[in-house]
């Protein structure tokens, strides 16, 4: 037997691991909790960053469109660049990456420049030389704007990936910190049991049972099973030498079945492959398919693209709408693109060579895998009774892949909006034709 001492002090080495394997456990969680939050405010600045780009590319291309006059673009493409550069420095104060931060500096240097080459073309706009200031705008603004987003998605890319390899530090240190609390209980518990007390216990059950000590230890938990299983059991045990139960004479036959002296067949473990669980978020996807069938006003719309964009990682959608005679497809709603570049998108005639139009013809979802230069899409064709009425196109982000879960999910979003645009109408005149 153990001193009382001995054993107050093992109890307050277990109290202290386990007040350290607590307050280290939490502190990973806290450290992860803020980092996972921090993460998301970047990346929803950064696509807020993006979103200004994209507009002040666009209306610094109206200084030369047909028609237009006045001041009021070159006061939207002003208040566009302030608003780019605010994001850029809110952006590189909240950096940690060193690759993000680099990649923001540049970005910052590339909006300066714009900056300088609009005023040049705001000068060249109002001597009447828009010769020149199309030059500038459609050539060097657009090529600084495209590298001012490609720059952003770097650094948006490379502040993710090291945010996400500090949070799978902190849940590395919790994992640690409950192995080694987990362990410091076992060996306590291990010192604090009482010496000698198994010796005696067993030999304690071989005098009462005798030779039988072994069948009466099987019989006892076969029983324990049994009593577990079957309630009724309880008031009717089984006696220990009377006739076995079933499941104690199939045991019996396989123990009878090995020869003495040879030792009994191994067990075989079977390792059951679980699959990954999908990345898509379905609940989120329910809740939208039930907010698509809610839809009352076309004003909703846009919001609804923005969280569909969102489930699917996508920087936009389109959504293609064919005309009556299905021979070409109009872009009616898209989200994530600037209202300018949706009005000169044009149609697409049904026997054209792309994702979209194969997707309306065949009535099959369709995807263009990404490489290096480009991003991946996915077109999901909208199929009612009466046919393939559109096509929703969704421009994947970087990085994102065609998995069968996003795969899915565009079909299924793709199959709620069909039921909000309906079969094509027949062009008048249709039905007189066909009955003559």
């Amino acid at each position: 037997m153990r001193s009382r001492g001995a054993r107050l002090t093992l109890l307050i080495l277990f109290i202290v691991s386990l007040g350290a394997t607590v307050y280290l456990f939490w502190n990973g969680e806290s450290l992860a909790g803020a980092r996972s939050t921090a993460l998301r405010s970047f990346e929803q600045s950064a696509r807020s960053t993006t979103r200004a780009v994209l507009d002040t590319r666009a209306a610094q291309q109206a200084y030369v469109a047909a028609g237009q006059s006045g001041e009021i673009w070159p006061a939207k493409v002003a208040g566009g660049i302030e608003a780019v550069r605010n994001g850029l420095t809110d952006l590189r104060a909240n950096a940690t990456s060193p690759q993000a931060l680099s990649e923001l500096e540049a970005a910052l240097g590339t909006l300066d420049d714009f900056a300088q080459l609009d005023r040049r073309a705001r000068d060249y706009r109002r001597t009447g030389q828009n010769l020149l200031a199309s030059d500038l705008v459609f050539q060097d603004g657009a090529k600084m704007t495209g590298s001012i987003d490609a720059r952003l998605e770097q650094a948006r890319a490379s502040e993710i990936a090291a945010g996400e390899a500090e949070v799978a530090t902190f849940r590395s240190r919790q994992v640690f910190a409950l192995t080694a609390g987990a362990a410091a209980a076992a060996l306590v518990v291990l010192l604090l049991l009482p010496g000698g007390e198994p010796e005696r216990q067993e030999s304690t059950v071989s005098s009462l049972a005798g030779r039988a000590a072994p069948a009466f230890a099987a019989s006892s938990a076969v029983e324990h099973l049994d009593l577990e299983n079957e309630p009724e059991a309880w008031s009717t045990p089984a006696p220990l030498s009377g006739p076995e139960p079933r499941e104690h004479a199939v045991e019996s036959a396989d123990a009878a079945a090995v020869p003495a002296g040879e030792p009994a067949p191994q067990q075989v473990q079977i390792h059951v492959h679980r699959p990954e669980p999908p990345r898509t978020d379905f609940r989120g996807l329910a809740s939208l398919c039930t907010d698509l069938a809610r839809l009352m006003d076309s004003e909703q719309l846009p919001s609804l693209l923005d969280r569909a964009s969102t489930l699917l990682d996508a920087r936009g959608i389109i959504l293609w709408i064919a005309d009556p005679d299905g021979r070409e497809l109009n872009p009616i709603v898209a989200h994530g693109y600037p209202a300018q570049l949706v009005n000169r998108l044009g149609t697409i005639p049904r026997d054209a060579q792309n994702a979209t139009a194969a997707a309306f013809r065949t009535s099959l979802l369709q995807t263009v895998n990404p490489d290096g230069g480009s991003s991946g899409a996915i077109a999901a064709p909208l199929v009612t009774a009466g046919g393939c009425v559109g096509v929703m196109a969704a421009e994947l982000r970087r990085g994102a892949d065609n998995a069968e879960s996003r795969l899915a999910a565009a079909a299924i979003v793709a199959a709620q909006l069909a039921t909000l645009v309906g079969p094509p109408a027949r062009p008048h005149g249709t039905a007189e034709a066909a009955g003559a």
